[in-house]
């Protein structure tokens, strides 16, 4: 029985997040938020980043593709779609891309127009972004992945993760431009809403790239 994937599939999901983290986030960070240590602008600052951002997310990546999916498969097998959750028998169920390399570029793609829209919703100031957002990384979900595991981790995540970046922000690390949601009170650095379905649509992202990473996986 293991609880994560193999040493080698950890250190390339660390290696893809500390590298396409980063490029994926920046798609929005200059209309979300404004770094205030260590502060990278790309492009002539059409997107920014923080040097504190590749280190964090080659762990988040390593922790949401390579330990998360394995325990959550355990306590939520099956999923929506059935028939390839049975061939593969870890969990997944995924009707639409069973090839696992695919299925990583698809992730990659989805997440950053994911992350993209969320710069559109927030530039246009489009009422109910949210529920537009959620619905679009749902879509994600049953493209990538569609078990039961990935839709509940991915909802903890996309919970959990804003919460965890709080944190950061009371060491002053960075800080929302327009802040639309307050857990601990006025008094607490407060987040932008649209924030939850991003974290969900890399958690699919995360976990897809590690099933390519990982050479014991029934799909390769």
């Amino acid at each position: 029985m293991r609880y994560a994937l193999p040493r080698p599939a950890l250190l390339k999901l660390a290696g893809t997040g500390a590298v396409l983290g980063p490029a994926c986030d920046a798609i929005h960070n200059q209309l979300l938020l404004e770094y205030d240590v260590l502060p990278v602008s790309l492009l002539d600052g059409a997107a920014k980043t923080s040097l504190l951002i590749p280190p964090l997310l080659a762990l988040t990546y390593s922790l949401l593709g390579g330990v998360a999916p394995v325990l959550a498969r355990r306590i939520a097998p099956g999923g929506f779609g059935g028939g390839l959750d049975d061939r593969l028998g870890d969990g997944l169920a995924a009707p639409l891309l069973p090839d696992a390399r695919g299925r990583a570029l698809a992730a990659v793609v989805l997440t950053c127009s994911v992350i993209k829209l969320s710069a559109v919703l927030i530039d246009g100031g489009i009422e109910n972004a949210f529920p537009l957002l959620a619905a679009a990384a749902l879509a994600q979900w049953l493209v990538l992945d569609g078990s039961w595991a990935a839709l509940g981790l991915g909802l903890l995540v996309g919970v959990a993760g804003p919460l965890a970046e709080i944190p950061f922000m009371e060491l002053g690390l960075w800080h929302y431009l327009a802040p639309d949601y307050y857990p601990f009170g006025a008094d607490a650095p407060g987040l932008s809403s649209l924030t939850g379905p991003c974290y969900f649509a890399v958690t699919q992202d995360a976990a897809a790239l590690g099933r390519l990473f990982d050479d014991s996986s029934p799909e390769k």
